[in-house]
């Protein structure tokens, strides 16, 4: 079973913003503006909840998300906001989209990594134990990267929906039954 531990989107308000004033503006429990550190306005809606990284160029960034119902409520709060302090007048139209799906999953087995480097193919697999204790496996079939660690927990990245995400641990399970 495949469970998503984190969503992350994208927009674009399509107008340039004084973001350190902005951050000064919005009324949520936290903000963060320190360019120093970064350039990037942290906005976070609720304790705890999904980060949202806004840019001077207008584009935003929600992650932490813990389900896309999360994610779709996250953009639609800050819009409203946004628009409250009449920031933007047409909050529906940012093109806001899913980037990137993270996603759990286990095999119920211990696996050999550098069998399964291998047995996955070299072209394919990315195994250096000295610098990640993790397989990369890059199936070249699905859009996801997935990661395969020796007690055979999984997690799989870059799915662009969970769809993706559960097609690409199927396949992994199913190469590596047939390894076994």
């Amino acid at each position: 079973m495949v469970t998503i531990t984190n969503v992350v989107g994208s927009g674009s308000l399509g107008l340039e913003l004084d973001v350190e004033q902005l951050g000064a503006d919005l009324d949520v429990p936290y903000t963060e503006y320190n360019p120093e550190n970064y350039h990037g306005l942290y906005v976070r809606l609720e304790e705890d909840g999904p980060l949202i990284t806004v840019y001077r160029s207008g584009k935003y960034i929600i992650t932490g998300s813990s389900s896309l119902d999360q994610l779709e409520e996250s953009n639609d709060v800050f819009l409203d906001k946004l628009s409250a302090l009449n920031g933007i007048e047409t909050p529906e139209e940012t093109g806001f989209s899913v980037q990137n799906i993270v996603s759990t999953a286990e095999l119920g087995t211990d696996v050999n990594l550098n069998a399964l480097s291998i047995g996955l193919g070299l072209e394919s697999t990315e195994y250096e134990p000295e610098q990640f204790p993790g397989l990369v496996y890059r199936p070249e079939e699905y859009a996801a990267v997935i990661l395969l660690f020796a007690n055979g927990k999984v997690v799989i990245t870059g799915a662009p929906n969970i769809d993706v995400a559960t097609d690409a641990f199927d396949h992994l399970r199913s190469r590596v039954n047939s390894l076994l």
